[in-house]
């Protein structure tokens, strides 16, 4: 072998395990379940304050339990999981909605690094959501026999990468709006494989922005975060692909819209087709007034459609009896 030879392979191999090193490590879940005070409205006020005074939380954002008669169990408790870079205000009222019918008490958590007032998604990990999801599950269990999911696009990945966790046990039904199990763009699955996250910034750069399509959207939405928060986001989606399709003890009602842009509507649907549940149900929604389809209610971007699906929801979950 000459010497230019052995330079050119010395070269590539030390590229490759550049490469290589620059894969994203698999996402696994923490076993434990977290441990809750007694107070759960005072610790959750204390934390978020904690949160705001270093990031400033957006008002109306904030981690929150709604009782439904002061602050003891109800048969049903409502967990809701909003979506990537949004908050709880997202498809607000419909975690409400079915609440209030149901009895319920509800809690709407906060993502990490969401609905900050700056720094907005900077340095957070898929972990940090993970740890959200357990929380949340925990929450529910405190206040209420049995949970109900509502988990909107990547808190449906949440959701589901959260499957055979201790916290999942007592989760009844698992509602799914537009959940993301694969983002649309060909190049979305590439992130967390290997020179995925160097191709990124090359390609997209450093940072990622898009436009709103209102005042209320720009508000509580973060328009603006780093490349490598997307990367956390499928080091999620992948973890929920392992988990789904399988055979699972909660029921599934999904709903989707065919015209989605932002997530694929055939993966979910391809999930949901292999998924065994003791009950299921797939619901296309269409004309929710969301440009992109995939935001299916809430006053913010599709108020015409909120009523009608919190009211499928209630009477899918109703089906079975307390």
């Amino acid at each position: 072998m000459s010497k230019r030879t052995r330079w050119i392979l010395a070269v590539a191999l030390a590229l490759g395990a550049g490469l290589w090193a620059s894969t994203p490590p698999a996402l696994v879940p923490d076993t434990q379940v977290p441990v809750l005070p007694d107070d759960l409205d005072a610790w959750l006020d204390a934390t978020e304050q904690r949160t705001d005074e270093t990031f400033g939380i957006i008002p109306g954002t904030a981690k929150r339990i709604l009782w439904a008669d002061g602050q003891q169990p109800t048969t049903y408790a409502v967990v809701y999981l909003h979506g990537f870079s949004a908050t709880r205000q997202e498809t607000a009222p419909l975690a409400e909605l079915v609440a209030d019918a149901l009895g319920a008490n509800l809690f709407e958590t906060r993502l990490s690094g969401h609905g900050y007032q700056r720094d907005g998604l900077l340095d957070v990990r898929a972990e940090a959501w993970l740890a959200d999801g357990a929380e949340a599950l925990a929450v529910g269990q405190r206040i209420g026999r049995k949970t109900i999911i509502i988990a909107t696009s990547t808190g449906a990945s949440i959701a589901a990468a959260m499957l055979g966790q201790p916290g999942m046990e007592s989760v009844d039904t698992i509602v799914m709006v537009s959940p993301n199990f694969a983002p649309q763009g060909a190049g979305a699955a590439w992130l967390t494989r290997p020179a995925g996250p160097l191709l990124a910034r090359l390609i997209a750069g450093e940072y990622r922005s898009w436009e709103t399509d209102n005042a209320q959207q720009m508000h509580f939405w973060t328009t603006r975060y780093p490349m490598a928060t997307v990367i956390e986001v499928m080091r999620l989606v992948d973890l929920a692909n392992k988990r789904l399709p399988a055979k699972i003890r909660q029921r599934l009602l999904m709903f989707y819209d065919e015209d989605d842009s932002v997530v694929s509507p055939q993966a979910a649907l391809q999930v949901f087709s292999a998924t065994e549940a003791p009950e299921k149900v797939a619901i296309a929604v269409r004309d929710t007034g969301d440009p992109s389809h995939h935001v299916l209610a809430g006053d913010i971007l599709s108020p015409e459609t909120t009523t009608a699906i919190a009211a499928t929801i209630v009477e899918f979950i109703r089906r079975r009896g307390p």
